[in-house]
């Protein structure tokens, strides 16, 4: 489906994302500028470590400008976004809706600037337009930051981006869309030079910027596959993106209607800090090798089941179920392990 130049530059930005990796490391630790601050109630580690490995995959993405359909669009679209997160990433001061405002602009531009007419009705069900454009804008910003709910443990939220982009690159070949599936391998590989030095050990991390930059580009792409093959159910890329997804509603909820406290409130309660709590205090990875699993095998269930949407709507409640059963045994066992602490 590739042409050997394709391929030679999917080849490239996979090495260009190791070096910028590489260089950013040596860096950061030499001027002491973008590395993680030890006081966030997100913080899984003791070392001063880089947050900005999102610079690497975004340099290595502007490979993608290769694609002359929709490729240097994408990436253009994906700059406020990426711009938003990086500012945090250097400031550590930029509010919520700040940031906020300036990621929503990332969907604006890509609903603009990609001309497709699926755009126009969502995921071809003849919902209106001023409907359809506030749904897609919803879901995007919505993924944005479900990634970057989930980026707290080394290897989590980029190995959930790359089991993400694994799917949508086998959707792409089996729909015969090459810009689709360009991408995808293109985005996927700069991931996993990005993995390399992420995990186990965590060198780096993806902060807001990489964090934000690929769920753009993940909820885009999920968004795309189905608007532009009509044949393929919408529940089958919603599915591939179902644990970023499902964090950033269950945890909103959850701060809103349990907790009390404003959604855009930072905690330590997600689902993979209570496992990294309850298990993994000093292997900061067993969180992405506990829960990653689930992810995949909802991801290979979707595939399979592709052509049932009956029983692919019925994923949706299984994984919704299973993650929160999880959540509230981990729940339990952090109050009893804190419980503990509090009389010894």
């Amino acid at each position: 489906m590739l042409t050997i130049s394709q391929y030679f530059i999917i080849g490239i930005a996979f090495l260009f994302s190791l070096l910028i990796h590489l260089l950013v490391i040596r860096f950061t630790h030499r001027s002491g500028i973008f590395l993680d601050e030890q006081d966030k109630v997100q913080k899984a580690h003791i070392m001063p470590t880089p947050r900005i490995g999102g610079l690497g995959i975004f340099m290595a993405a502007l490979f993608v400008f290769y694609d002359r359909e929709i490729g240097g669009l994408l990436v253009l679209s994906a700059i406020p976004a990426f711009v938003a997160g990086f500012v945090e990433d250097y400031s550590g001061k930029v509010s919520p809706m700040t940031r906020l405002a300036i990621m929503a602009l990332s969907p604006l531009m890509a609903i603009v600037l990609v001309q497709d007419a699926g755009w126009v009705y969502l995921l071809g069900t003849g919902v209106p337009m001023v409907w359809s454009l506030g749904l897609m804008m919803v879901f995007i910003v919505a993924m944005i930051n479900g990634l970057n709910f989930i980026d707290g443990q080394n290897g989590l939220a980029a190995g959930s981006a790359l089991l993400t982009l694994a799917g949508l690159a086998y959707l792409s070949y089996t729909l015969h869309d090459g810009s689709l599936f360009f991408i995808a391998i293109l985005l996927g590989l700069s991931v996993a030079a990005f993995l390399l030095f992420n995990f186990p050990f965590g060198r780096i991390f993806l902060g807001d910027g990489g964090a934000y930059f690929l769920g753009f580009l993940l909820a885009v792409l999920a968004l795309l596959l189905p608007l532009r093959h009509p044949s393929l159910s919408p529940l089958v890329p919603l599915l591939l993106v179902i644990y970023p997804l499902w964090e950033v509603a269950f945890s909103a909820c959850r701060k809103l209607f349990f907790e009390r406290i404003s959604p855009f409130a930072s905690d330590d309660d997600h689902l993979h800090q209570l496992v990294y709590r309850n298990y993994g205090l000093s292997r900061p990875y067993l969180p992405a090798l506990l829960l990653l699993p689930v992810q995949l095998l909802t991801l290979l269930f979707a595939l399979l089941l592709a052509d049932r949407p009956v029983l692919l709507l019925l994923l949706l409640p299984a994984f919704a179920g299973v993650y929160c059963f999880a959540y509230i045994c981990q729940r339990k066992k952090d109050a009893a392990r804190k419980a503990i602490m509090r009389v010894l």
